[in-house]
């Protein structure tokens, strides 16, 4: 008897797309939305999300199972774990 082949993810049209927007609110995964919450835009996401993006990557993730190095996606792609989000949001000092 075979095994059915596991479905592989899909990766996002954006890559930023695997966090949350802060400006519109669109969900991990959904693109991100006008003001009114209308229309997708569909050529790009906010510059926010794209920030917090960039952020959330040069941050090493936390989780156990993962530990990804800065610079490097988590190993459950195309999302990240929840952990490296906040740590992410997370200020640091410098010294």
């Amino acid at each position: 008897m075979t095994q059915p082949i596991p479905r592989q993810p899909v990766p996002y049209r954006f890559a930023a797309m695997a966090i949350l927007c802060t400006w519109c609110k669109a969900r991990p995964g959904q693109l991100c939305t006008n003001q009114r919450g209308t229309t997708d835009r569909r050529k790009d996401v906010h510059t926010t999300r794209a920030v917090d993006w960039i952020q959330v990557l040069n941050t090493p993730c936390p989780e156990r199972i993962c530990q990804a190095p800065a610079g490097q996606p988590c190993t459950l792609r195309p999302n990240v774990h929840k952990a490296r989000t906040l740590a992410a949001a997370i200020p640091t000092t410098t010294p």
